[in-house]
């Protein structure tokens, strides 16, 4: 519950400009200063609440312009103004303590933050790096998938192989990209008006190949019709969520898709019939880097991914598993109203 509070918060003020931020920051000190002077004892740990934010998304610098304003501010108070409780400690005393640590404090977190954002520039460098060559790899094996009448059934089945491989390796460079764009609110929704089918039928085709080398049977129960919604984002959210049931499903098994519509939700689920998960597993495996233990492969952002495309369509993801029976991943997506934009490239629905 209070992940989820924090994750609405950063969403809520990201987008927003450092200035805007900044002036957050002073609005939530004055409320912070106002509790200090009518309460008891002393409150100046909360002050290191607005100095971080103001570092977090604003920098180092902004950081030091509310360290300095709170600092002051008790200093000011202390001074001039008759408080209700006596500070046994000298103002100049407190005001030199306060500035101290909450400069330390702006200034660490701005390093935190730069620290973070230089990864994140660095990823995707080295994302983009390697798509490229990566993507003219898969568009060679396909072409030589085409024209492969000459080929024995082993060269066929090595062709096969080393292009579900290239495709898992795509996606997963992609995911990585992805995740964080949509964790810094650069990927919104293209929002459309599709038929479910379509989608489900576009991420079912995506693992097809990797469903019958592995000898894993797809199953599809379709009881939705069209809906507002990104198909390339949802796409790639069940073709995650399919490699994952892949991924642990055992030979001869099979994985159910149903899409399902009712009161203005639509409801998608995947379920395997692979050995579950662990339950002390279940709460973070949507987190960064999160995998279940023993497990092998990937980048740990997968889930993530699915989350934050979920979250960007208003929906909500969860899981449902049974150790040794199988896992089933769901997801809800509320209707949406298509945007003005939109509305004329619609044409006639199909039936």
């Amino acid at each position: 519950m209070i992940h989820k509070v924090i994750e609405n918060l950063d969403a809520y003020f990201r987008p927003k400009s450092a200035n805007t931020n900044l002036g957050w920051a002073f609005v939530f000190a004055l409320m912070i200063g106002g509790l200090d002077y009518i309460m008891p004892g002393e409150l100046y740990v909360l002050y290191l609440f607005p100095v971080a934010f103001a570092s977090w998304y604003g920098g180092a610098s902004y950081g030091l312009v509310v360290a300095i304003y709170a600092a002051t501010a008790i200093l000011v108070s202390d001074s001039f103004l008759e408080r209700r409780f006596v500070d046994p400690i000298p103002p100049l005393v407190t005001f030199i303590v306060r500035l101290v640590s909450y400069g330390l404090m702006a200034v660490l977190v701005g390093q935190l933050k730069e620290a973070q954002r230089l990864q994140q520039q660095l990823t995707e460098f080295i994302v983009h790096d390697i798509r490229s060559p990566l993507t003219s790899s898969i568009s060679g094996l396909e072409t030589l998938q085409q024209i492969s009448d000459g080929m024995d059934d082993i060269q066929k089945e090595m062709v096969e192989l080393a292009l579900v491989g290239s495709q898992r390796t795509l996606g997963l460079v992609n995911g990585i990209l992805d995740v964080s764009k949509l964790q810094n609110g650069k990927m919104e929704p293209d929002w459309q008006q599709v038929r479910v089918e379509e989608v489900v039928a576009g991420a079912v085709e995506d693992v097809a190949l990797w469903a019958h080398t592995n000898d894993v049977a797809l199953r599809v129960e379709m009881r939705a019709g069209e809906w507002v919604l990104d198909p390339t984002l949802i796409r790639r959210v069940m073709v995650n969520l399919l490699s994952n049931a892949l991924k642990f499903s055992p030979p001869q098994s099979q994985i159910t898709v149903a899409a399902e519509s009712q009161n203005n939700v639509l409801r998608i689920s995947i379920a395997d019939q692979g050995p579950g998960i662990p339950p002390e597993f279940r709460q973070s495996i949507f987190e960064p880097f999160s995998q279940v233990k023993g497990t092998k492969g990937g980048t740990g952002l997968g889930l993530t991914f699915c989350r934050l495309a979920v979250n960007s369509h208003g929906g909500h993801i969860w899981l449902e598993s049974t150790v040794g029976k199988g896992t089933t991943m769901i997801f809800t997506l509320p209707q949406q109203e298509l945007p003005e934009a939109h509305l004329g490239a619609i044409g006639t629905p199909t039936s």
